[in-house]
């Protein structure tokens, strides 16, 4: 079974009793979080799989949200997530890091974050947003499977979103750094 949690607030006492029943019965639990703006903040989704594995829901993947125009509100760079992975690994044991960063290529399936492989950074425009194209792992077997040019959210952008909710611009200065 796959759930969707997206913060630590969803994860209640029922919640756990739930999954407990369905552990028990021999069902793996999984959760797959949209890498929202609201969950993006530092350490929001590290609590959440903290929590998570606690209960015995196996953090399986974090989407980063597709570039659609409906989704922007919710949206937030790829390099916040590569941030908050490089972040985690600093301070999260091995086995808290158990999930997945992934790009849902429309089309094309997953694409993961960590491989950058998977993926060119072709330009940054005038507003900031960064220009990708993904690459699927296909494209070396299969004369059909092409390429995904996406744009990013403007790292700018995200982070006078963040500093409106009061948050401290400061804590994120390093995600300059990711692509």
């Amino acid at each position: 079974m796959v759930t969707h949690a997206q913060h630590s607030y969803e994860i209640t006492p029922d919640t756990a009793a739930a999954v407990d029943r369905l552990r028990k019965r021999g069902i793996p639990v999984y959760n797959q979080l949209v890498y929202t703006f609201f969950a993006s903040r530092r350490f929001e989704a590290a609590f959440l799989r903290r929590i998570l594995t606690r209960i015995g829901i196996d953090p399986y993947y974090t989407f980063n949200t597709k570039g659609k125009e409906e989704t922007l509100d919710y949206r937030v760079p790829i390099a916040r997530l590569l941030q908050e992975q490089k972040e985690e690994a600093r301070l999260l044991p091995g086995l808290s890091r158990t999930d997945e960063a992934v790009y849902n290529v429309p089309g094309l399936g997953k694409n993961y974050l960590r491989a950058t492989v998977h993926r060119d950074l072709i330009s940054i425009l005038p507003d900031g947003s960064r220009l990708y194209e993904f690459h699927p792992w296909e494209k070396n077997i299969s004369r059909t499977a092409k390429t995904h040019i996406s744009e990013d959210v403007p790292i700018l952008d995200y982070l006078q979103r963040l500093a409106a909710i009061g948050e401290s611009v400061h804590d994120y200065g390093t995600i300059w750094y990711y692509y």
